[in-house]
């Protein structure tokens, strides 16, 4: 308000306006005094009244003067408050610039430790090929220098008992004279691989088992003859169950059954195994579950029932595992009624979460090797916790998971690195392999008697 009073009494147009009314009241003031005779009073009257225009004047640009200068003091006031205001608003934004800063190298660390995950994953499979092909070629290098070595070499008749320890034989040193000639002649010293299906070697199970070989080693064994075809937890499953069938008919569990019926003898049942066909074993424990659970039918809820449905139980996952050899479907049925029959069986769920990998039931199949893991015990179920980690680490490196891949797949393989079961065969021990798988199909009746003659021979699960 005091800024626009003196701005109005500044403009030109007041200056002229009040001219214009001195000019007037100095006409008036001419007019008045005109009769008056004294024209020195007229003369200090206008004296006076110009004095008092020059003040007026003076008093208005002394304010002016004033104003303009507050004008000046607050502009840089202005400039002050608004730096402040930029510095402020630079000084937030470093901030959200440095947090995000601090977020991206997190990130960044995130998916350099999952890569360097991956890289050591990717290296230790490398190294693992690396070490195979050398031993491949170590071991075609020895065929050819034991080749060499045969052919300037005869055999004296002496030779035919071989100092060798015979493993599975108990240390009893071979005797047929003829299988020693042919050995020191080389027919059969270096072991020809070939890749064999895991029911193609139910003979070679089942001819070792006869021997009183220990699981582990007839699981080293196949595996160095399936050549990876199957999985460790598979094929140990495969010679634990055949052992248990092998028990059941040593110990006479399937002649009650057999009363009245046209059902196979454990002889025959047993031949038909050893060659890849488990139709007739499947029949046999197919009646001995049947009788077992119309039995347990017929008695009210108690302990023994309950134990019956578990043994029962245990027998549909040796039909299971047994019918894994050449039908998945009938196996992944067999694996659900042990569930059915007993739903804390770690083994029942762990054999039917193979069969719907199988069956290409990723998700079920996931979902169900996680029970295996919520259920288990690590001490007791450590074989079926190292399958279920093994396959579970295939499912998240297919998802890009690969952090937790790692992890998995970590565990299940110090478990199997502790069995030995990967363990490479020495020489000696593919020499006698050979022997006995040359045997097989000769001695098959001499092993079937030493079968079911063996009362030592135990089923697995408790009866």
């Amino acid at each position: 308000m005091f800024e626009q009073i003196i701005t109005f009494f500044c403009a030109e147009s007041f200056f002229a306006s009040a001219i214009t009314n001195i000019d007037v009241l100095a006409d008036v003031v001419d007019k008045y005094i005109s009769g008056m005779s004294n024209v020195r009073i007229v003369s200090y009257l206008l004296m006076l009244l110009a004095f008092i225009v020059f003040l007026f004047l003076v008093i208005v640009i002394y304010v002016k003067s004033i104003i303009a200068f507050l004008k000046l003091d607050n502009t840089p006031s202005k400039n002050k408050n608004y730096s402040k205001n930029v510095a402020s608003q630079n000084n937030d934004s470093e901030e959200v610039d440095d947090e995000n800063d601090e977020l991206q190298k997190e990130l960044e660390l995130e998916e350099l430790r999952q890569k360097q995950i991956l890289d050591q994953h990717r290296e230790l499979q490398r190294q693992e090929k690396r070490r195979q092909e050398l031993l491949l070629q170590k071991k075609e290098q020895e065929r050819k220098k034991e080749q060499e070595e045969n052919k300037e070499h005869t055999v004296s008749p002496q030779n035919n008992e071989l100092g060798i320890a015979l493993d599975w034989k108990k240390n009893t040193p071979l005797k047929d004279e003829s299988v020693s000639i042919n050995i020191m002649q080389g027919e059969f010293l270096h072991y020809q691989q070939k890749n064999k299906t895991l029911p193609e070697l139910i003979g070679l199970i089942i001819d070792m088992i006869a021997r009183k070989v220990d699981d582990l080693k007839i699981a080293q064994t196949i595996m160095y003859r399936n050549q990876g075809q199957s999985s460790e937890d598979e094929i140990m499953q495969t010679i634990w169950e055949v052992k248990n069938f092998l028990a059941l008919a040593a110990q006479g569990k399937f002649n009650d059954i057999r009363r009245g019926t046209n059902l196979p003898d454990d002889a025959t049942a047993i031949l038909h195994l050893s060659e890849g066909d488990a139709t007739y074993a499947l029949a046999l424990l197919e009646n001995l579950m049947d009788s077992r659970i119309e039995t347990a039918a017929t008695m009210t809820n108690g302990d023994k029932k309950e134990q019956i449905f578990q043994e029962t139980s245990n027998m549909a996952c040796t039909f299971g595992t047994l019918s894994a050899l050449t039908d998945t479907r009938l196996a992944t049925g067999s694996f659900e009624l042990a569930i059915e029959l007993h739903p804390q069986n770690v083994n029942a769920w762990n054999r039917a979460a193979d069969m719907y990998n199988k069956a290409g039931s990723y998700n079920l199949a996931t979902k169900t090797y996680q029970h295996v893991l919520d259920i288990a015990d690590e001490e007791i179920n450590a074989e079926q916790v190292a399958n279920a980690n093994k396959m579970l680490s295939q499912f998240y490196y297919e998802q890009g998971n690969n952090l937790q891949a790692a992890k998995l797949y970590n565990a299940s393989k110090i478990y199997y690195d502790s069995l030995g079961i990967n363990r490479r065969l020495d020489r000696q021990e593919l020499e006698i392999i050979d022997i006995i798988e040359q045997k097989q199909k000769q001695d098959i009746q001499q092993t079937i008697a030493s079968i079911l003659a063996n009362q030592d021979l135990q089923y697995g699960y408790a009866l």
